[in-house]
This record gives structure tokens, sequence and C-alpha cells, in this order.
């Protein structure tokens, strides 16, 4: 088994505007994504069908999870469960590492 190593302070956001996702690894049925959304962009409301944590590295947001909501910052850990309705909108620019756990 080697050790995968991804800095990710290296990567950067497109500046489209939108929502970016870059995958960043994926171990087993296990997969890391890093979110990087501008302030004032949304990501509409999916459903997945693994648990997700979210991490925020950097910024400021919300997290909706049905009909709940609690807001985000630099350090908040989330753990949304496995066929939960989320979204995620940022109030200044957001960096987040969401973690898919099957």
């Amino acid at each position: 088994m080697a050790i995968q190593v991804v800095e990710t302070s290296a990567l950067q956001s497109s500046g489209s505007g939108g929502p970016l996702m870059m995958p960043l690894a994926e171990a087993g049925q296990g997969r890391a994504l890093l979110l990087n959304l501008e302030a004032g962009v949304s990501v509409a409301p999916c459903q997945m069908s693994v648990t997700v944590l979210y991490f925020v590295i950097a910024g400021q947001g919300r997290l909706r999870v049905g009909e709940d909501h609690a807001e985000l910052k630099d350090g908040s850990l989330v753990v949304v469960p496995a066929g939960a309705v989320r979204s995620i909108s940022a109030h200044q620019r957001m960096r987040v590492l969401a973690v898919q756990i099957p």
C-alpha cells in the first residue's frame, strides 16, 4: 500500500463563478472531493446514497439538510446521513472537503 498525498493548498478554483468540485482521492468505495464555492454561490439540493462528511477548510456559509440548516465556518465538521437532501450556499468564498463514506 502506497501513501497518497494531495496538496489541496495548490488547487485553485476555476473562476467560473459556479461551484467547482475536484476529485482528490478514492479508497475502496470511499471518495474525497474538494468543493470550492465563491461568495453568493450555492450547490443545488441533491440526495446522496452515501453518508458524507463535510469539513470547512476556509470560509463561511450555510448547509441545509431537509428542513434543518446550520451555519458553517472555518473548522466546521458536519455529518450528513445517506438519503438526506442537502444543499450548501457560501456567504464568503468557501473551500470544503467532502468525504463520501459508503
